[in-house]
């Protein structure tokens, strides 16, 4: 593969885990020159926390950017890539690019867990004073689902944390 990733931008959001402690993730995008190859089919993105070691591998299709999610900001990530074509043959690893997920978020909030009644678990939001947080819960990471939108400082409450063996929570400012 001919291509060099060229584009590391990074976006940061406020995590809670029920039952976990709390830990802030953040997203990276990476693009990449297209291979000048003509058969390529895809892509594979390699990342890990060590140059060279990469724990974690995202397939993309023909495309020559992607955004990787659930990345802890604070800590530095390697990345490369790879291409394929349609019968499966894989080119060596790109040179590899580094970058440490910084945080983006336009306006910061503040979760404190709150003492709730069994089955429920709930935070108090506070961030800018007038300004719309959205909250989202997950138990997958990857789909994301908004619970309730509200001015700040407002408390939220789940009350359906029975119906999940895990659930994590973040919360984002709402653009107007």
């Amino acid at each position: 593969m001919r291509g060099i990733l060229i584009l590391f931008t990074c976006v940061g959001s406020l995590l809670f885990a029920t039952g976990v402690k709390s830990q802030t993730l953040g997203s990276a995008t990476i693009s990449w020159t297209p291979s000048s190859s003509s058969n390529v089919a895809g892509y594979d993105i390699y990342y890990g926390t060590s140059s060279g070691n990469y724990q974690s591998a995202v397939p993309v299709s023909n495309v020559t950017n992607v955004m990787i999610r659930g990345l802890t900001v604070g800590v530095k990530y390697y990345f490369a890539a790879t291409s394929y074509d349609s019968s499966g043959n894989q080119s060596g690893f790109s040179p590899e690019i580094s970058g440490v997920v910084g945080s983006t978020l336009s306006a910061a909030a503040t979760i404190t867990s709150l003492l709730t009644s069994p089955g429920q678990f709930g935070f108090t939001i506070t961030g800018v004073a007038n300004s719309q947080y959205v909250v989202q819960a997950s138990t997958d990471l990857v789909h994301w689902v908004a619970l309730q939108t509200n001015v700040a400082p407002f408390n939220f409450v789940d009350s359906n944390t029975t119906q999940f063996s895990h659930r994590y929570y973040r919360t984002a400012t709402v653009s107007n």
